[in-house]
């Protein structure tokens, strides 16, 4: 996944569970959790879209429909900011974090259910 995207998610996600106790999550399963919508236990892109959007829309601070480098802060440097950067604009516009997260999707979800669970996330994040 656009570790930009999940990096935001994971800073908005711990935000809203700030301060409340809880047995020890990963960031991951924070994400999962805050991310799962409808509570099944699994990510359908419905849900993966909506809070990638939503996590977009907070990151574009000024409103124009793209994050530009000085809206991602210390992501624009990951080279993954410029790999989703399709145009080579210098920012992210939504169509193109919606390309990278179907892309995302398609690649995470190895059983092909159309769903992604958190054995297949962690698998994935246990790869790099």
């Amino acid at each position: 996944m656009n570790r930009f995207i999940v990096a935001a998610v994971a800073a908005v996600a711990a935000a809203a569970f700030a301060g409340v106790a809880q047995a020890e999550m990963t960031d991951l399963e924070v994400v999962f959790v805050k991310t799962d919508q409808n509570g099944d236990s699994v990510l359908s892109k419905a849900e993966v879209l909506q809070m990638a959007i939503q996590q977009f829309v907070i990151a574009d601070t000024n409103g124009d429909g793209k994050i530009e480098k000085e809206e991602a802060g210390d992501l624009a440097a990951d080279p993954e900011f410029s790999d989703n950067d399709s145009n080579k604009d210098g920012s992210l516009s939504i169509d193109e974090m919606i390309e990278e997260k179907l892309a995302d999707f398609a690649a995470i979800d190895t059983n092909g259910d159309g769903a992604l669970s958190l054995d297949e996330l962690k698998a994935k994040y246990e790869q790099k």
